[in-house]
């Protein structure tokens, strides 16, 4: 068990999804007495696939949550990379095991571990049924819609990309949501679906995800809920106007048009996807934003640092947030220090953050090459990864994993508190993990 906070807070999160209730538990665990309100009744199984990299994997270990996570998930132990068309294999990518396994989950698995372990504690509150109207920052307080007033000594927000608490930390200054000319498909299939056709059963079998990639397209695809079921993501070019949510309801047959022509054992499986099943949404890039902390009020998440899907750190970056917080709100010695914890916070956190959600643009970029010379360098390196280990796909790029997987986000923030409560400038004296 981690090390009791020496000063005890009451602590408020905005927002029970992964990001929240990941700050709930590591919060929870030091002490704290933490309320997480949420707008929803009732927490949905909502979502499909995520990928739970080594370092979000060894937190959520460390935390308590890791054996339910082993016990739905699936690991994988490479990746086939495909030419869109013909079933051609260009190369497999081996997983790098050496910071941990990788495991793919059903998203609701891994909430449910999450908020299964933070209700366990009981200075950990989950209230429901409870929307944010409005924030107090003088008074350290948020307004629910009805009237009541919630105090707290530190305010989380991790209310998610479309955050309302985000707008009022930033006062004048904005968040710019950049179109980057792609949408998201995303769809499950069951195990029974594939299991009888010879062609699709490796593919919910083996330990292993497929990417496809074409002109301006590209899917992961891979097995969950031990092999049970089987997710696809498919990014394609935006056609309409579409809302930045991935709840929203697409079109089957939109899919099979954008997919026409492709690997068909592919255009088979999303043959069986059944007509409402289908979820689009655009894709959006996020510029830095001009501060996270307002008072006592922090940023945390999708709130302000949402991640394009194409190196799987989206999650991963909401619980490293909630594992600095975790660290640096527990070591302060009075209330007094609150301002320098969350200092210390966007020092240790910003500028890894958005270091890694800059990556999905030259991932992107990669991945949707459309055919001619550039196209046939990318697909010469992927068929001599063996080899040379140079991966156009920096999500399974040896350099990109490091820097990625490597990180420890609870050492991090402990040797950054060191820093700022000793007087050194954190850059000169935090060594980091270089690309």
């Amino acid at each position: 068990m981690d090390a009791l906070a020496q000063a005890p807070l009451n602590v408020v999160v905005v927002g029970a999804g992964i990001g929240g209730m990941a700050a709930a538990l590591s919060l929870g665990r030091r002490g704290h007495s933490v309320t997480v309100l949420e707008t929803a009744p009732k927490l949905l199984e909502i979502g499909a696939g995520i990928q739970v990299a080594p370092n979000m994997f060894r937190l959520l270990e460390r935390w308590g949550a890791g054996e339910a996570l082993r016990k739905t998930g699936c690991v994988v132990r490479d990746v086939s990379l495909l030419r869109y068309e013909r079933q051609k294999l260009l190369g497999r990518s081996p997983m790098n095991t050496q910071y941990g396994q990788q495991y793919v989950v059903h998203r609701a698995d891994l909430h449910n571990a999450i908020v299964d372990k933070a209700l366990e504690l009981p200075n950990v509150r989950l209230r429901l049924n409870a929307t944010v109207d409005d924030v107090d920052f003088d008074q350290t307080t948020v307004v629910l819609k009805g009237g009541e007033v919630v105090a707290a000594d530190v305010i989380l927000a991790a209310d998610g990309i479309k955050s309302i608490i985000r707008g009022k930390v930033l006062q004048d200054s904005e968040d710019v949501a950049i179109p980057t000319g792609d949408a998201v498909f995303r769809v499950m299939l069951t195990r029974d679906q594939m299991v009888d056709d010879p062609e699709l059963r490796p593919f919910i079998d083996e330990e292993r995800a497929t990417r496809w990639m074409g002109p301006n397209r590209h899917i992961i695809a891979y097995p969950v809920r031990n092999h049970q079921m089987y997710n696809i993501v498919l990014a394609h070019p935006q056609r309409k106007d579409l809302d930045e949510s991935w709840t929203a309801v697409g079109s089957k047959k939109s899919m099979l048009e954008e997919y026409a022509g492709w690997d068909p054992r592919l255009v088979k499986m999303l043959d069986m996807v059944p007509e409402g099943d289908v979820l689009e949404w655009k894709l959006c890039s996020h510029l830095p934003l001009a501060k996270w902390v307002r008072g006592n009020v922090a940023l945390m998440g999708d709130a302000c640092h949402p991640m394009l899907p194409y190196v799987a750190q989206g999650a991963a970056q909401a619980v490293e947030d909630a594992a600095c917080l975790g660290v640096v709100l527990s070591s302060i010695r009075s209330k007094s220090d609150l301002p320098l914890a969350l200092k210390t916070y966007v020092q240790a956190r910003k500028t890894r953050a958005e270091r890694v959600q800059s990556t999905g643009t030259e991932t992107r970029t990669q991945l949707h090459l459309v055919d001619g010379e550039e196209q046939i360098e990318r697909d010469r390196k992927f068929a001599s990864l063996s080899v040379d280990g140079v991966n156009p796909d920096q999500w399974g790029d040896p350099k990109m994993q490091e820097y990625l997987w490597a990180w420890d986000a609870e050492e991090d923030a402990r040797q950054a508190w060191q820093a700022a409560t000793s007087g050194l400038s954190m850059v000169e004296e935090i060594p980091q993990a270089k690309l």
